[in-house]
């Protein structure tokens, strides 16, 4: 049986019955459209409520908007960046490392890929 879970901060998103029944719905039809009617009466669609301050980025129980728009948050994320972008370029030039076909085992389309990714691209 499928189970599609939603999980959000109690209030904070979903505000009202009426977005809470109409979600259930669209996530349902959506997952149905893909996989076919025969699986909509085995589906199941719950919507996890967690409450406020019971959950955290980085450590800061949220939503603490202050946190999120904030400078300490804000050097966080700068800081995460250099560090995955170092490793991407680490990974562009590594040293050969002698696989069992003779090649190298590091493959630049992944690279090239992992680096779009990471870069919103």
């Amino acid at each position: 049986m499928p189970v599609i879970t939603i999980q959000v901060i109690k209030g904070v998103v979903l505000t009202s019955p009426e977005q809470k029944r109409e979600l259930l719905k669209k996530m349902t039809d959506t997952f149905i459209s893909v996989v076919g009617d025969v699986a909509r009466p085995y589906t199941y669609c719950i919507i996890q409520e967690t409450p406020v301050m019971e959950w955290s980025i980085a450590g800061t129980p949220l939503p603490d908007l202050p946190f999120l728009y904030g400078p300490e948050y804000a050097v966080m994320h700068k800081t995460s960046n250099e560090l995955m972008r170092k490793y991407i370029e680490s990974q562009a030039n590594p040293s050969p490392t002698p696989s069992s076909n003779g090649g190298s085992a590091a493959s630049s389309d992944s690279r090239k890929r992992a680096q779009a990714v990471w870069e919103g691209g």
